[in-house]
């Protein structure tokens, strides 16, 4: 679910000239071929680069090709896990590189996201058996040993690139960083529609934790759709009747006639609950054998990322009072008072003036519900950058105190109550 491609795109033309004359970017040509951006041609009027970020300057706009995941690993792979933490580090820095404090101009046209998950089971077989996504059949992706592809397409054949499912043998293609039997699913969209539904506008929106829930929720739905052909499973508890049922949907032909009978679009629903059903039956459904593999995989790469406020904006409190006078601590880049995320900031436990203009500009809502808990009445009607120098005031403050009343509670070297446990 860590994002694996962006593509980036300016049109105002103030903010394309100041990145222009960043110092950082290094002059590359009118054309760029770099294998980490699907061998794709780049034809633009100049191309700047920095530290494999592309920046390609046309007429009237600006798009820059980013990979966090190759660019936290030097440019040399995206084999490993990459956490959501780590991703959103990779955005942060990115933007300070380029000092943006306004997010506005940088659209998100172009994204890509998935995980890599280690299997116990031969890496080609698995890009083999698999068939379809939905109903739309994988197809041999070129350039790269076994990978597949799913999407759409109009009459023409054209690919549609609203939504495109990946398939591939990453460890076929990294052996040198990666178990071979590692497999890639990757989610990839080309249209803003479908990124805006997802939340992301913008380079800001990628930088808020409770996205990646997002993006993690998506994978799981979209491999649900996927359709594996497992011409391995056994066939236990089966009945002869049963056996030959299952042994023709292991059939790539079946389900291409299935698929051609436009009399009923419930047909191949149809015939796909019919083949789980005899999949669980047998006790080997690698669907749900895979599905939940991904959840956990999943879940490992959100694990102490973030620990997100509770719904309705009620704010964890992170007490520091604890048997034993141990404060428990939450994780770090989190707000040790409200509990809300400050990745944005340096070297800090509580939310400071650069989280609090942040969630100011992006997330109004969240700002109102920090300000109204955390400013006092007197400065009610002042301006914001005013009210953001109070808030952080009360909230250090609040920090402070609940450090005293820990002091108070369990004096240092005074005995515990575990310490006189002999």
């Amino acid at each position: 679910m860590p994002i694996d491609l962006t593509k980036i795109q300016i049109t105002d033309q103030t903010t394309i000239q100041k990145i222009k004359e960043n110092s950082l970017l290094i002059w590359n040509s009118k054309s760029e071929n770099l294998s980490h951006f699907d061998f794709e041609q780049i034809q633009t009027k100049e191309t700047k680069i920095y530290k494999g970020i592309l920046f390609c300057f046309y007429s009237n706009k600006l798009e820059i090709l980013f990979r966090p995941h190759y660019y936290f690993n030097h440019n040399k792979h995206n084999a490993n896990d990459f956490c959501v933490k780590d991703c959103i580090s990779v955005f942060q820095e990115f933007i300070n590189i380029l000092g943006i404090t306004d997010f506005e101009p940088y659209k998100i046209v172009n994204l890509e996201f998935g995980f890599n998950l280690i299997l116990q089971m031969l890496i080609e077989n698995l890009i083999t058996f698999i068939g379809y996504h939905g109903r739309n059949e994988f197809k041999t992706d070129r350039g790269l040993s076994f990978s597949k592809k799913s999407y759409t397409s109009n009459r023409k054949g054209t690919i549609n690139t609203y939504k495109i499912i990946k398939a591939y043998a990453k460890g076929i293609q990294y052996p040198e960083y990666t178990d071979k039997n590692t497999f890639r699913f990757e989610v990839k969209s080309k249209k803003s529609r479908y990124i805006n539904k997802l939340g992301i506008y913008n380079i800001s929106d990628l930088l808020k934790p409770e996205i990646y829930e997002v993006l993690a929720t998506e994978i799981i739905k979209e491999f649900s759709d996927v359709l594996i052909l497992d011409n391995e499973t056994t066939f236990d508890n089966l009945s002869k009747k049963e056996i030959d049922s299952l042994k023709n949907y292991l059939s790539t032909h079946t389900w291409y006639k299935i698929l051609q009978n436009k009399k009923s679009r419930n047909n191949f629903k149809y015939h796909k609950k019919r083949y789980f059903t005899l999949l669980d039956k047998t006790g080997n459904n690698i669907h749900t054998f895979l599905n939940k593999l991904i959840i956990k995989k999943l879940d490992t790469l959100k694990f102490s990322a973030y620990s997100p406020p509770p719904k309705d904006l009620k704010f964890s409190a992170y007490s520091p009072i604890s048997i034993g006078g141990n404060c428990t601590k939450p994780p770090k880049g989190i707000c040790r008072v409200t509990g809300l995320p400050i990745f944005m900031q340096k070297d800090s436990e509580t939310l400071s003036h650069t989280g609090l203009y942040y969630y100011y500009k992006t997330d109004r809502k969240i700002f109102d519900e920090v300000k109204r808990r955390y400013l006092s009445k007197k400065w009610v009607k002042a301006d914001h950058k005013t009210q953001i120098k109070q808030i952080a005031k009360n909230i250090r403050h609040t920090k402070t105190n609940r450090e005293r009343k820990q002091e108070k509670l369990y004096p240092p070297g005074q005995p515990l109550l575990f310490d006189l446990v002999v």
